[in-house]
């Protein structure tokens, strides 16, 4: 008989797909798969023409719509890949701290205010040079989100407290600008926009635009109202807190780890607590000795008890059984073997 032939292998790119698909949150999945997607579609046809915020057709030509889709484009694959890497480590722990919800109000706050300061700017130095061409300079890509989180992120970190870029140590507090002078030597250039993304994350980071955090109570009318498809996605996060959301920087020791809590610790990918019991939430103890009866009630161990069994059996009653069955077996086999002498 021959062997039924062999599975075919997995697909490592749709494996890899899964692996991110069930360890992502919904709103930082969402950003990186938006931002994925417009690069292989960069190879058709430019889609920053379309969606890039540029002053001269996102204001004189009402196409306000770049002002929110600018942000999520991203044609230059190295870009890509340092973007996926930088926003995955910190969009996760962001939509682990205050929700899935206040993670989407937040990136579109920042790519809004962005946006309108590159707008200003932009207007102003035309204005004052005289030259239209500042009206063309765009403002896209990932990494103005990037950029306005890290530097919310080092806003109120620790003036003592160091971060590593590369090979050297630099204040917390100031590697937003340490990144973006990187960013300007390797380019050539100063980039316009990511000035502006890191002052709007230093802004939020210290409480400067309140008046954009999303209410509790409009988070909830939200939820329940035309957002109820995206709560009920896999791996939305829902919100910890009952009021703003948090915009402190450590997400490790602020208030919810003094308390003895679990600041961003993932609670729609967490794991079951497999050394919990199934009755009274305690832990399972180790088994010694003989164990419990049958028949005994268990709640106090931890452990199940028989479905059947409901009253317990009394350890006398149980001991004379045994007894008198004992004594019927030795009668039987001497009956066996006076038999055995008769016929003999």
């Amino acid at each position: 008989m021959s062997n039924p032939p062999a599975p075919p292998p997995a697909n490592p790119i749709l494996s890899s797909y899964e692996s991110f698909y069930n360890s992502t949150p919904l709103t930082t999945r969402l950003v990186l798969t938006s931002t994925s997607i417009t690069y292989p579609l960069s190879f058709i046809y430019d889609p920053s023409s379309l969606f890039a915020n540029i002053p001269l057709y996102t204001i004189l030509r009402f196409q306000f719509y770049r002002i929110i889709t600018s942000p999520f484009i991203c044609t230059q694959l190295l870009s890509l890949i340092f973007a996926y890497f930088s926003f995955m480590e910190s969009g996760k722990r962001l939509e682990y701290a205050i929700g899935s919800t206040n993670l989407a109000a937040l990136l579109l706050s920042m790519s809004g205010v962005t946006n309108l300061f590159h707008i200003v700017i932009c207007f102003v130095m035309s204005g004052l040079s005289q030259n239209p061409q500042y009206l063309l300079i765009p403002c896209i890509g990932i990494w103005n989100l990037i950029l306005s989180v890290i530097a919310m992120d080092c806003a109120s970190a620790d003036p003592s407290a160091q971060r590593k870029l590369f090979v050297v140590n630099v204040p917390t507090r100031f590697y937003p600008c340490a990144l973006l002078a990187l960013f300007t030597l390797f380019s050539g250039s100063i980039e316009l926009s990511y000035c502006i993304s890191v002052a709007v994350g230093y802004l939020f980071g210290f409480n400067k635009f309140d008046i954009l955090k999303l209410k509790a109570e409009r988070r909830r009318r939200l939820e329940t109202g035309v957002l109820r498809k995206f709560t009920g996605k896999a791996g939305f996060v829902p919100s910890q807190v009952e009021n703003d959301w948090d915009l402190g920087t450590d997400r490790n020791t602020g208030p919810a780890q003094e308390a003895g809590q679990q600041g961003w610790t993932p609670t729609v990918f967490r794991r079951p607590d497999t050394n919990t019991s199934t009755s009274g939430g305690g832990s399972v103890p180790q088994f010694e000795g003989g164990g419990t009866k049958l028949g005994t009630s268990s709640s106090a161990t931890g452990t199940r008890s028989r479905p059947n069994a409901t009253q317990s059996i009394p350890a006398s009653t149980a001991r004379d059984a045994g007894l008198l069955a004992a004594e019927r077996r030795a009668a039987a086999a001497a009956t066996e073997i006076d038999e055995e002498k008769g016929e003999r």
